[in-house]
């Protein structure tokens, strides 16, 4: 199977778009079909080149694997998605919400499934005076998201979208519901089931010293600067984001991603999931002012929707209905195409990188497409 144009693009990534390291692996039904790497270690021309097998923070590619989690636990009546939060985290019962100038009780109770679908009512404001005391205290996830109750809500919950720390309180829920803390269920029920072992939300010294420089991108002065190859998101040392905590190499995230492409197996015959409830985790469930909300923030295609936890393409553009999949904030994106069965990881580490998400990973995609049912049509 020839990947040429994806090559020629992965390999024009720095000179069109600044991005000086990236990798890219695409599996088909089970089989690694292309993987290709370009760039340097750093943003100096002298820097070492890419060996493959670099590690990179993933951001908000976690929350992929936060809401699989999830979705195993309610496959075994054990979380419940209509449930309200506070069956959970009991601190959760009683929230306020922003109103004007003051606060007032909530109208609604945070669900299990507004956490999923990012209608909680919570922000992504790392300032707030909970985290801020959270972080003194070096609290775990569950003490840091206990505190973050005290926190009001942005809204009533289940009546807006907005990308938020949702997934991190789910980290929290997840903990309660298995008896596990998050970072071990994951590794325990998800990654060892697969075969796969590069998946951490603590990198050692032996894993920074193969993790590309980490740029961020200035969107108002339109320019690159190095910043730490530290994850801010990770907000104490024993803190677990199911938002955005992982870092691990693209070979070992993609057999989870071919898993949900191919019904929740994986290539070695383990299941993490029911077909049935991959598809569950795939429908739209936005709708009115959340849909709008989504579209409004998020800035997506018209055809897309968000389903538990990630994008779903709904049909009506160049991309086919029933894709699903989602990104990070450094640039890598995940995609699952179930009629093919095919899965799709890149990787990158420039953060905040707007172009990102609207001209790279689409034309990335295109590509890929491409090649694929260029292949198909031939035989």
């Amino acid at each position: 199977m020839s990947f040429e144009s994806v090559t020629a693009f992965l390999d024009g990534v720095e000179e069109r778009f600044g991005v000086p390291a990236c990798e890219c692996v695409v599996w088909l039904d089970h089989r690694p079909v292309y993987r290709h790497w370009a760039g340097r270690m750093g943003w100096a021309k002298d820097a070492p080149p890419l060996s493959g097998g670099e590690w990179y923070w993933i951001y908000s590619c976690t929350k992929l694997m936060t809401m699989t989690a999830a979705m195993q636990l309610a496959e075994q009546g054990r979380l419940g998605l209509d449930d309200p939060v506070e069956k959970y985290l009991p601190e959760y019962g009683n929230m306020t919400v922003r109103d004007g100038g003051g606060l007032r009780p909530a109208h609604t109770r945070m669900t299990v499934r507004m956490l999923m679908t990012m209608t909680g009512g919570l922000s992504y404001d790392q300032t707030l005076p909970a985290i801020v005391e959270a972080k003194k205290k070096r609290a775990g996830t569950r003490e840091l998201i206990r505190m973050l109750a005290a926190e009001p809500l942005e809204f009533d919950p289940g009546t807006r979208f907005r990308y938020s720390m949702c997934h991190d309180v789910m980290a929290a829920v997840i903990e309660v519901a298995s008896g596990e803390r998050f970072s071990e269920y994951i590794r325990r029920h998800i990654a060892a089931p697969l075969g796969i072992g590069g998946v951490t939300f603590r990198p050692g010294e032996r894993e920074m010293e193969r993790m590309p420089e980490q740029l961020c991108w200035h969107d108002k002065k339109l320019y690159m600067f190095k910043v730490e190859r530290d994850n801010t998101h990770q907000l104490t040392p024993d803190y677990d984001s199911g938002g955005a905590g992982i870092c691990c190499r693209a070979q070992d995230y993609i057999p989870f991603l071919d898993a949900l492409a191919c019904g929740g197996v994986g290539a070695n015959g383990a299941r993490i999931l029911k077909p049935e409830t991959v598809s569950r985790m795939c429908e739209n469930q936005l709708c009115g002012q959340t849909l709008r909300d989504y579209h409004d923030t998020m800035k997506p295609s018209e055809a897309e929707g968000y389903a538990l936890g990630l994008r779903v393409h709904l049909g009506g553009d160049e991309f086919p209905a029933g894709e699903f999949g989602w990104d990070g904030a450094a640039g890598a994106l995940a995609v699952m195409e179930p009629k093919r069965r095919m899965s799709v990881f890149y990787v990158q580490h420039v953060l905040n990188y707007l172009p990102n998400y609207a001209e790279l990973h689409p034309e990335l995609m295109r590509r890929i497409y491409r090649c694929v049912d260029e292949e198909r049509t031939a035989h």
